[in-house]
This record gives structure tokens, C-alpha cells and sequence, in this order.
């Protein structure tokens, strides 16, 4: 009915308030930081202490952070608990689910996407290099790149990203992706290579939104062909 009371959307709508306000100083904090210099270590700083808050409130407060720091971020993604962001060029679509463990650089993950247990996404391939003696250069702003996690897309578990992924795709526990993914690919291994195209009708029920759906009927199609 039209209207009507939902007292579950009025509490979580209540947490979110919180949270925000709760994460609004050491957010307030970030942004002056941001202007005066890229490192970002207050940024990490508070990234990680939130990281360690377990359970939904760790989530609601990792959330109210993001939303307040990171370039983009949707109110209802759920960041699990002690992953965090190296970089505040992050941007997180709706509905997306990162789990636990997990470490976001210059990253743009798409609608519906689930990150699982585990994983890294890098900001790029060539974050170092060797000076004219030989020891390694630090990290700086110049050599990081965006890498674009495509909607619907099922990163598994203890993945490593370093390339654009494309939509729809499912990247392997432990995979190790140096190179661009097109749409609608299974890949794994290390480095990464293609195990098939995701079947029409997997693809049909991720771009409808039912990204897990989709996952779960690959996993069953590889557990039917697993006992023929």
C-alpha cells in the first residue's frame, strides 16, 4: 500500500544518518588533506580503523566513509569487513558487494558487480620503476592508472586486478589479470587467460541486474558438466 510504514527502511535510513555523522570529522579531515596533498595518509589512516569495525555497523560505517571521501560511491554497496581504499579516485555503483579482505586502489566498479573475499584491484600494472642506480622508485600519482570493473561483473576469490574487466565477466579464484577483459568472459589462471564466453542465458539474468543469479547458474552448469 502506498505510503505505508516500512520500519525497516526507517531504521536503516536512521544507521545510515549516524554512520554519516560519525565518519563526518575524520571525513572533513580528508578533504583538507586532499587539498594540500595527493599522499593521502589521513585518508588510509581512517580507512583502516573503520576497516576494522566487524559486523553490520563496520559496514554502515565503511559506507558513510566512502560516501564522504571517495569520488564515487552508492548508498547501498557493501564494503566488508577490513577491506578498505589505498586511493580516494575510487568510484562504487549501486548494489555492488565487496567482501572481506579486500584492497581498492584507482578503481571504477560497476552496478551490480560483487568483489569477493581477498581481492586486490591495483591502480594499474606499472605503479614502480627502477632509477638510473637501480633501487625502485615509490609509488607516485603520475603512474597510477583507473582500472574499470564492468557492471554485473563476479570478481572471485584472491583475484588480482590490474586491467579493465568487462561487463558481465567472472574472473577466477586466485586469477591474476594483466590485460583487458572484454564483456562477457570467464578468465582465469596467471596470468589471466579466457576459459569460454558466459552462455546467452547467464548473461541475460546479469544484465537484468541478478548478477549472484547469474554466478550461481555458471556454478551449476560447470557442477552438471563436473558429474556427466
Amino acid at each position: 500500500m502506498a505510503g505505508s510504514f516500512n520500519p525497516k527502511a526507517l531504521i536503516k535510513a536512521a544507521a545510515d544518518a549516524v554512520c554519516l555523522l560519525i565518519a563526518a570529522v575524520p571525513a572533513g579531515l580528508c578533504r583538507v588533506e586532499a587539498r594540500f596533498s595527493e599522499r593521502g595518509d589521513l585518508f588510509v589512516l581512517f580507512g583502516q580503523a573503520f576497516s576494522l569495525v566487524p559486523g553490520l555497523p563496520g559496514n554502515w560505517l565503511r559506507r558513510a566513509f566512502g560516501r564522504l571521501t571517495l569520488d564515487g560511491c552508492a548508498a547501498d554497496c557493501e564494503i566488508g569487513f577490513l577491506s578498505w581504499f589505498s586511493s580516494r579516485h575510487a568510484r562504487i555503483g549501486a548494489r555492488v558487494y565487496i567482501g572481506p579482505l579486500s584492497v581498492i586502489g584507482d578503481a571504477v566498479i560497476g552496478d551490480g558487480s560483487l568483489i569477493a573475499t581477498r581481492v586486490s584491484i591495483l591502480s594499474g600494472r606499472n605503479q614502480h620503476a627502477h632509477g638510473p642506480d637501480g633501487s625502485l622508485i615509490p609509488f607516485s600519482r603520475d603512474r597510477a592508472a583507473l582500472v574499470t570493473i564492468g557492471r554485473n561483473t563476479w570478481i572471485g576469490e584472491g583475484a588480482i586486478v590490474m586491467a579493465d574487466v568487462g561487463d558481465r565477466c567472472i574472473v577466477a579464484s586466485g586469477a591474476v589479470v594483466t590485460a583487458p577483459v572484454e564483456s562477457g568472459y570467464v578468465v582465469g589462471g596467471n596470468p589471466a587467460r579466457v576459459i569460454r564466453p558466459i552462455p546467452a542465458h547467464t548473461a541475460e539474468l546479469a544484465g537484468n541486474g541478478n548478477a549472484a543469479i547469474g554466478a550461481n547458474a555458471i556454478h551449476q552448469e560447470e557442477k552438471g558438466k563436473s558429474m556427466a
